[in-house]
C-alpha cells in the first residue's frame, strides 16, 4: 500500500517510538527494518479512529513478539539482558485510552499473559470529558472518557495519570543534566558492549534518556488531542585523545566527562583539564515533533516545536479550502505548515495525514508546492509516504532552507 494510515516511526538507536497507530499499521510494520520487539513506546494523539483503530494488533504483536524472543534458546539471554524479566510498553495519550484498549482485548477474548503494558493518560486537558453533546448524560451515567471499568481490566495493563505542569504541558520524560557527581553516583554505567556509558550516549539503546513532551493541540471541541516533541539530551563530543594524554589524563572515565562539557582533574591531581582544550567536535540535539490534526496550535506546543529537525505536520486540507471549512473540519494546510516550519526555525517539514478523497502523485506536489509558498524556502519541505526513511544525523540538520 503506497499510503496507509497515519503512523510515525521514530527509531532512536535500538528503540522504536510510534506516533499514532492507523489501522493496518501492524501489516505495513512487516515490510520495514522495525523489529516488534524494539517499540519501546506509543504515542496517541487524539481517539479518531485513523489514529487509533491499529493499536490494540500491534500491541498484540509486540507481545508475541517478545514471548517468541525469550522462548528462543539462542535469543534469550541477549533478550533479558536488553528488556529484563519481563518486557514493557509504554502508551501514551488522551483520557479515555486505557479504556478503550482493555474493552476490545475483553470484548475479543485476546489472551494477554506475557508483555507488560503501562497506559498514561494525559490528565487535566481542556476537552478530557469528551464530545459535548455527551455531557448532558454525565449526570446520570459513568463517563466513558474518565471512568474506570474494572470488568475488563486486565492483570497485564496498568492505567496511570499524567498531570501537566503550570506551563499546561505534560513532562513524559526529562532526564536531569549530566555532571560530575551524578555520573560517579550511578548515572552512568558499564554497557552490554563493556563501555562506561552516561544516559546522553547515542550508542546507550535501551537506556537512553530523552527529553519527551506533550501540549495540546485544537482540533475539535469535545476531542482531546495532543501533539509531541523528542529532542535528545546535548550528545558528548568528539575528543582530541592525544592532546588529552600530552594534558595529564590517560583513557578513562574522565573522557566521557570531557565529552559532555565537564571538567576534569588531572591523573595527578595536580592540575584541571577543561573540555574546550580537548575537544575537537561538539553537537547540537536534534529535536523531533509530531502535529496530528488541528485547526489551531496553541502557544504551549508552539514553543516546543522551536528549531526542530523534523517536524511532521497534518496536510488535510488546502487554503483554497477557506477559514470557515478548516474551523469545521478541524484540520490545518499545507500552507499553514509552511509557515509555521519558517516562522519556528524548523529544518525539515514533512506533510502527512492527506485527505482521503486525494491520492496521487499530482496531488503530493500540489500539496508541497502550497507549502513551499508558505514556507519561502526556510526549509525542506517533503509530503510523506509509506515505507519514507528520513537519517536526521548526529548534530542535526546543518543547512539553511530548501536550496541548500
Amino acid at each position: 500500500m503506497h499510503r496507509n494510515g497515519s503512523c510515525t516511526a521514530l527509531r532512536l538507536g535500538g528503540q522504536t517510538y510510534l506516533f499514532d497507530v492507523s489501522e493496518g499499521t501492524m501489516r505495513q510494520l512487516q515490510f520495514t527494518k522495525i523489529l516488534p520487539s524494539s517499540i519501546t513506546k506509543i504515542f496517541i494523539s487524539h481517539l479518531h479512529g485513523d489514529h487509533l483503530f491499529g493499536l490494540v494488533p500491534t500491541v498484540l504483536d509486540i507481545m508475541v513478539a517478545h514471548k517468541s524472543l525469550s522462548a528462543n534458546p539462542q535469543k534469550k539471554a541477549k533478550h533479558k539482558r536488553v528488556h529484563g524479566e519481563k518486557a514493557t510498553l509504554e502508551i501514551y495519550g488522551p483520557p479515555g485510552l486505557y479504556n478503550y484498549i482493555c474493552m476490545v482485548l475483553s470484548l475479543s477474548c485476546s489472551k494477554f499473559n506475557y508483555l507488560e503494558v503501562n497506559v498514561i493518560e494525559l490528565v487535566g486537558g481542556r476537552e478530557e470529558r469528551g464530545p459535548v453533546a455527551s455531557r448532558s448524560r454525565q449526570k446520570t451515567h459513568r463517563n466513558v472518557f474518565l471512568s474506570h471499568y474494572p470488568e475488563v481490566g486486565i492483570p497485564m495493563i496498568s492505567r496511570k495519570y499524567l498531570q501537566q505542569n503550570k506551563d499546561n504541558v505534560w513532562i513524559i520524560d526529562e532526564p536531569k543534566p549530566i555532571t560530575a557527581e551524578s555520573a560517579e553516583s550511578g548515572a552512568a554505567f558499564t554497557h552490554a558492549d563493556g563501555f562506561h556509558r552516561l544516559p546522553n550516549d547515542v550508542n546507550l539503546g535501551m537506556g537512553r534518556r530523552l527529553h519527551i513532551k506533550a501540549a495540546e493541540l485544537d482540533h475539535l471541541r469535545g476531542v482531546q488531542t495532543f501533539g509531541y516533541t523528542v529532542e535528545e539530551q546535548p550528545p558528548p563530543g568528539n575528543i582530541d585523545v592525544e592532546k588529552a594524554k600530552a594534558m595529564g589524563i590517560q583513557p578513562s572515565k574522565k573522557y566521557g566527562l570531557l565529552k559532555c562539557g565537564i571538567s576534569v582533574a588531572t591523573d595527578d591531581g595536580t592540575g584541571e583539564v577543561h573540555p574546550d582544550e580537548v575537544l575537537i567536535e561538539s553537537f547540537r540535539p536534534r529535536k523531533f515533533a509530531f502535529l496530528a490534526d488541528h485547526r489551531r496550535i496553541p502557544t504551549q506546543m508552539v514553543q516546543l516545536c522551536r528549531n526542530a529537525d523534523m517536524l511532521v505536520h497534518e496536510a488535510t486540507l488546502s487554503k483554497e479550502d477557506g477559514l470557515d471549512k478548516i474551523k469545521m473540519r478541524g484540520h490545518s494546510t499545507p500552507y499553514r505548515a509552511g509557515q509555521f516550519g519558517k516562522e519556528l526555525g524548523c529544518k525539515v517539514v514533512a506533510l502527512n495525514h492527506f485527505a482521503s478523497t486525494s491520492a496521487g502523485r499530482e496531488h503530493a506536489h500540489g500539496r508541497v508546492s502550497e507549502a513551499r509558498e508558505g514556507n519561502q524556502n526556510a526549509s525542506q519541505i517533503i509530503a510523506s509516504y509509506d515505507f519514507m526513511e528520513v537519517w536526521i544525523p548526529r548534530g542535526g540538520f546543518d543547512f539553511v532552507g530548501a536550496n541548500a
